[in-house]
């Protein structure tokens, strides 16, 4: 029987790699599977523990995102398959992109986790901050779980809320369910890019003529068009088609 203890290297790679919103025990059971050509179905409750207590580990120690390069040098099929062939494209096309996409909608190009956020109450007032990223205000909720010992001594995995947190999560919460009610408090920052003043969009003057025709033309001067007024960029849709990553059901379900 296969030691489960040895996919702990790779089950750290995933969620050290993943999207928050979209890593449950079960995605990444199978990816397991897939990768290492197993079936762990038989096995999934034991899987799914280990899952849960490396993400939970994981909160309580900074992030250390694992780059394309050193998941090749541990198993370069592996990496291949996990990231599907695609972050080191995608590497070298965001470096190469940077600059235009900068100057066109003026957003930060670091990613999910440099993404300005605006929290909207109760949950600005539990963090004290009304504009985060996304990682660091589940980061900043861990903090305050684990300052505050609010984790059941019974399933660590289930969150007894304080009089603070109880307008945010209600009497208790599942680490794998508290992305999903974050999500109702956090909205996508306006664009910050500015409409030019009226200053610098008014006509030019008028200047008047002697003969008929330059008064004629003088007063079709002034019928100048400001097409600097329609920049405005679209709020970037970040929901997800997919349950989040911290669904209940789903690591009931495994």
């Amino acid at each position: 029987m296969v030691d489960l203890k040895s996919y702990i290297p790779m089950i750290d790679a995933i969620l050290s790699a993943a999207n928050p919103d979209q890593a449950t025990p079960k995605r990444i059971r199978k990816a397991l599977q897939e990768l290492f050509g197993v079936d762990l179905d038989s096995r999934r409750k034991e899987v799914n523990k280990i899952i849960v207590e490396r993400f939970q580990d994981s909160q309580d120690r900074p992030k250390k995102l694992v780059s394309i390069d050193e998941l090749v040098k541990q198993d370069e099929s592996t990496a291949s398959r996990l990231v599907k062939g695609s972050n080191k494209k995608r590497s070298k096309s965001a470096n190469k992109d940077s600059s235009t996409k900068k100057k066109k909608s003026g957003e930060s190009t670091g990613g999910f986790n440099k993404t300005r956020v605006l929290l909207a109450e109760p949950l600005s007032e539990l963090l004290g901050e009304t504009e985060s990223t996304r990682t660091q205000v589940v980061k900043s909720v861990w903090d305050y779980i684990k300052r505050n010992n609010l984790q059941n001594p019974n399933d660590r995995r289930e969150i007894l809320c304080d009089d603070r947190m109880k307008p945010v999560f209600g009497e208790k919460v599942t680490m794998f369910s508290m992305n999903k009610e974050l999500a109702k408090y956090i909205r996508n920052a306006p664009d910050t890019a500015t409409a030019p003043t009226a200053t610098n969009s008014s006509p030019p003057p008028v200047v008047k003529e002697e003969s008929q025709d330059n008064k004629q033309e003088s007063s079709n001067a002034g019928n100048y068009d400001d097409d600097d007024d329609d920049d405005d960029d679209d709020d970037e849709d970040d929901d997800d088609e997919d349950e989040p990553a911290t669904s209940e059901h789903e690591t009931s379900d495994q």
